[in-house]
């Protein structure tokens, strides 16, 4: 959406505070995570499962209710920039049924053949295109592009097919250019397209792969059908961006209403602290009114202009934050 908002966040290491609905979303997808984990514990006949958060669960005796509730408390407990209501348990309580109940409970998780809830990936692309080698403040740093990420439920259909399932509480928009997401538009997905990808080298003995994403507030049910056939239109889409930000020499800022309404970084300025402070503008007619705080987006741009990007990323990155470094949906860090 803004190739400044980008940098920000995955290059800098900054991060803006999620919201609640969004930490709504998150509460949905761990029981659904739960519950698919209770059927792969009694697809292994096990007894227990054993969650991060909620500990030791019965396979036979659980209660969906009491699971809802206590992850609810979980999060809610976490994500302390909210202000936390009984709607919001509400609504919680609610999405979780719909995901379970609608389409004639077809996505739950309890009624699948779990080959794995939750799947981590993290693949290095084997590719001479994919290598890179930055001078950085500390040293050289080269290596190989490797794509990560987490999908929600992967179960399988049969022997030669694997089912996605990924849902979705909040719009089907593409956020970037506020349109609907149709059929046609979520067959070029470029999420969906990497998890095709990622999925056929961690299962590469399945042909098929569905990708189904159910918009329980909005549409429900979309699937789509990839197999191998696919893979080398999504290895060229990876190319073509990785190519692109690698060139890109002064990220682009993509100047709207939402950066003072919505964007962390376009209504908040740098801390006073060991490592970076607040700028003035010192110019008419620059990024803001001269005599202002510049935002922490302003500023980045401002010196991004005056000293070049390789200059912010040795003086601005967070403390400790690694380029690579991967945040996993549902984390409180």
């Amino acid at each position: 959406m803004c190739e400044q908002q980008y940098f920000l966040e995955y290059v800098l290491g900054y991060r803006s505070p999620s919201n609640k609905k969004a930490d709504k979303g998150t509460i949905v997808h761990k029981v659904l995570e739960i519950l698919a984990g209770i059927k792969l514990s009694q697809q292994n006949d096990k007894d227990h499962y054993n969650d991060d958060i909620l500990g030791q669960i019965g396979v036979n005796d659980y209660d969906l209710d009491h699971i809802i509730e206590s992850v609810y408390n979980y999060y809610s407990s976490q994500f302390k920039h909210h202000e936390w209501s009984e709607k919001d348990l509400k609504d919680s309580r609610l999405w979780v049924h719909k995901a379970l109940t609608d389409h004639n409970g077809v996505f739950d998780p309890r009624t699948r053949n779990i080959v794995q809830p939750e799947q981590h990936f993290d693949i290095p692309i084997d590719k001479s295109w994919a290598n890179y080698k930055y001078d950085t403040k500390d040293g050289l740093l080269e290596g190989q592009l490797a794509i990560k990420g987490t999908v929600d439920l992967i179960t399988e259909v049969n022997e030669s097919t694997l089912e996605v399932v990924d849902w979705k509480t909040g719009k089907r928009l593409d956020w970037a250019t506020g349109q609907q997401k149709t059929l046609d538009k979520l067959y070029a997905d470029p999420q969906l397209k990497l998890y095709h990808y990622a999925l056929s080298h961690l299962y590469p003995q399945y042909d098929h792969i569905i990708m189904s994403i159910n918009f329980i507030n909005d549409g429900g049910a979309f699937s789509m059908c990839f197999d191998k056939s696919d893979l080398s239109s999504t290895e060229d889409l990876i190319r073509k961006k990785f190519e692109e930000i690698k060139k890109c020499k002064r990220p682009r800022l993509s100047k709207t209403w939402k950066c003072k309404k919505l964007c962390h970084f376009g209504k908040n300025t740098f801390e006073n602290n060991d490592s970076t402070s607040p700028l003035l503008e010192y110019r008419d007619g620059q990024v803001c009114e001269k005599g202002n705080y510049m935002t922490m987006c302003e500023q980045i741009r401002h010196d991004i202009e005056l000293n070049g990007m390789k200059n912010v990323v040795d003086n601005y990155t967070v403390p400790g934050y690694s380029v690579g470094k991967y945040k996993a949906p549902g984390s409180t860090e």
